[in-house]
């Protein structure tokens, strides 16, 4: 007898684990690293496999119809309280009170708008670009009055008279505001060198609740009359000089403002930076950065003389401020189509430093600290992008660049609603950057983009409808993130242990890379693929298939676990069987959370990828490794794929 001198393939194994290159949709899905994946939806990862994400579970009551606002507030007495707002729910501030959404005071809101807050010392300012600054204190929710623009100014020269004309107009300020300043007033006969014995007196009547007064002239300058100087009584003697002796020179970039703010100034983007609040959003100057005084001045907006003051940001290049916040001694002011830095210099003079034109933030919510960065929601190309801000390494400490942390997952961020991703926000918590999108089509947040800062790899979330994140550390010392739902009248906690959204279900989805050994015109056979799970729970119900060349393969199974009597968790797995498998197949893991999963088949094609989903509630399960082996046939490629030329 003939024995045949040819030999089979070399089989070899392939083995696999640690899954946390996260989402790589960039490249093609044969070309991507073995530790990446091609879709990882509702999954989180470890260093030793993919998981279900946490779940959620709606906190306390519901009050509304959709939450608008949170905000984690810590009085210096040691009060800590939840506070909330939303739509529906009396339109008015509330706080939990042994889970229950309390009102706080009778001051109402709009009830469309979202709300921002931030913390000065033991007050909460309160901010959503419709209504007037309002601030929290432990007690009830404060307003403030009105002033009026003060009235009957007088201009009189005092010592020897001249011809030099002056002129003059005059504002009243409160705590956090400032009226518009008087129409002005002329003398044409005064000195035309001020001293201690010429100079000119202005006087005009209280204005009831005032706390000072602003002087604005003494020149009609290009820029009409500017700031000179803050007075506390009606009456001003155009004289003074400073700690020098000079008298003191009127400003160059003051004016008087344009509206009355003794209300507050309407804003929508507060942030407490360099000791003071910083506010955007304003509703009448969208291009302009405000700021308080600092210290005991940190409520006053409006008052030169406390350190309060603002800045126009590129008012007339066709972009608003989309967000702020405050970054190494300064702010970061973004546009849609810039990023700039604010700050003081060391003679407190303000600076504006321009860090990159053509892009910038979307949304103020989306814009968060993340260790020594920022990372924020940019719109880019006509899709969504991720970008870091920081110190670039190897360049000098005070120059700040930005990079794209989202290439790998381009093709899923052009599925966005690009009218609504101002809307969009995020958070940094257990270091995972997460960021709420609304889908194309969607006009609320319906996707969470995840990036583990630990391993720079994107996972997305679904299920979930959140439009801003809050974390809590209550009286017990345990910290909790919760986010405002757009759907309820609930904050819902999230991170919780048990794998379900207040009930319902988690749709978990993962799929492998497509192997093909590098070598794509060959077939191949994979022998017996087989994956390894730990600490599956008895509820859980692992759909899995196999895609051969990118179409999906007969080799339908399920991973569950099922507990007998008395074995518990981990006594018996069973796997459903393939076409060709022994009817018994079954595994058995005898006792222990590690469980091999076998695919009892031989497989053929050029590349081969493993996808995976649960739906089943309360599952938990870790997928660690896969391996199969496989053999490279030397065959020539089917008819069906050759070309033969003429």
């Amino acid at each position: 007898m003939q024995i045949s001198k040819q030999k089979n393939p070399t089989r070899k194994d392939e083995l696999v684990t640690g899954f946390i290159g996260g989402l790589n949709l960039f490249q093609d899905e044969t070309s991507i690293k073995n530790g990446e994946l091609t879709e990882a939806k509702n999954v989180l990862l470890n260093v030793d496999g993919i998981e279900p994400r946490p779940g959620t579970y709606n906190y306390g009551t519901e009050s509304g119809d959709r939450v608008l606002g949170a905000f984690a507030y810590y009085k210096s007495d040691g009060t800590r309280e939840l506070l909330r707002f939303a739509d529906g729910a009396n339109d008015k501030l509330q706080k939990y009170v042994a889970g229950v959404p309390t009102d706080i005071g009778t001051k109402t809101f709009d009830d469309e708008s979202p709300m921002n807050f931030v913390q000065a010392d033991d007050k909460v300012y309160i901010f959503n670009g419709e209504d007037n600054l309002t601030y929290y204190d432990g007690t009830t929710v404060q307003t403030y009055t009105a002033l009026t623009t003060p009235a009957n100014l007088s201009v009189t020269p005092q010592g020897t008279t001249g011809s030099t004309t002056y002129s003059y107009r005059i504002s009243a300020f409160n705590n956090v505001g400032e009226t518009v300043a008087c129409t002005s007033v002329q003398t044409t006969t005064g000195n035309k060198t001020i001293n201690a014995t010429n100079f000119n007196r202005l006087e005009w009547d209280d204005v009831a609740g005032a706390v000072g007064y602003n002087i604005y002239g003494r020149f009609a300058t290009g820029l009409g009359e500017t700031y000179i100087d803050t007075v506390y009584e009606s009456t001003y003697d155009d004289n003074r000089t400073d700690e020098n002796g000079n008298l003191l020179s009127q400003s160059l970039s003051i004016l008087p403002p344009e509206t009355n703010s003794t209300l507050g100034p309407i804003g929508s983007m507060p942030i407490f930076a360099i000791s003071r609040i910083f506010i955007s959003g304003l509703k009448d100057s969208p291009s302009r950065l405000i700021f308080s005084g600092t210290s005991e001045k940190v409520g006053n907006f409006t008052t030169p003389a406390f350190g309060a003051g603002g800045v126009d940001v590129f008012k007339n290049d066709g972009s608003a401020i989309t967000a702020i916040i405050g970054f190494q001694g300064g702010v970061i002011v973004f546009k849609e189509n810039a990023i700039y830095k604010f700050s003081f210099t060391s003679d407190g003079y303000q600076q504006l430093e321009e860090i990159v034109k053509g892009f910038g933030a979307i949304g103020f919510r989306s814009v968060r600290h993340v260790e020594n960065d920022i990372i924020f929601a940019s719109r880019k190309d006509g899709r969504l992008a991720f970008y870091s801000l920081g110190n670039q390494e190897n360049y000098i400490a005070t120059v700040l660049r930005t990079n794209e942390l989202s290439i790998k997952i381009e093709p899923y961020l052009k599925d966005v609603a690009l009218d609504h991703l101002d809307n969009s926000a995020g958070y940094y918590y257990q270091n995972l950057y997460i960021c709420a999108i609304p889908k194309s089509g969607s006009t609320l947040n319906d996707r969470i983009w995840v990036l583990d800062t630990r391993f720079g790899a994107w996972v997305y979330w679904e299920g979930l409808s959140p439009n801003m994140f809050v974390a809590f550390l209550d009286d017990s010392g345990n910290e909790g993130l919760y986010y405002a739902d757009e759907t309820s009248g609930y904050l819902v906690e999230m991170f919780r242990d048990e794998r379900n959204d207040s009930g319902v279900a988690i749709d978990v989805q993962w799929a492998t890379k497509a192997f093909n050994q590098g070598q794509f015109n060959k077939e191949k056979r994979y022998h017996n693929p087989t994956f390894q799970f730990k600490d599956v729970s008895t509820s859980t119900n692992i759909k899995g298939y196999v895609y051969l060349d990118g179409v999906e393969n007969s080799a339908e199974f399920t991973i569950n676990q099922q507990s007998l009597s008395g074995g518990g968790v981990g006594a018996f797995v069973v796997g459903e069987t393939l076409p060709g498998d022994a009817p018994s197949t079954s595994v058995d893991s005898e006792g222990s959370s590690d469980i091999p999963v076998e695919i009892y088949d031989i497989l053929r094609g050029r590349s081969i990828k493993y996808v995976f989903s649960c739906n089943t509630l309360n599952s938990y399960f870790k997928f660690l490794s896969l391996v199969h082996t496989y053999s490279i046939n030397s065959k020539r490629l089917d008819d069906r794929f050759r070309v033969y030329p003429t």
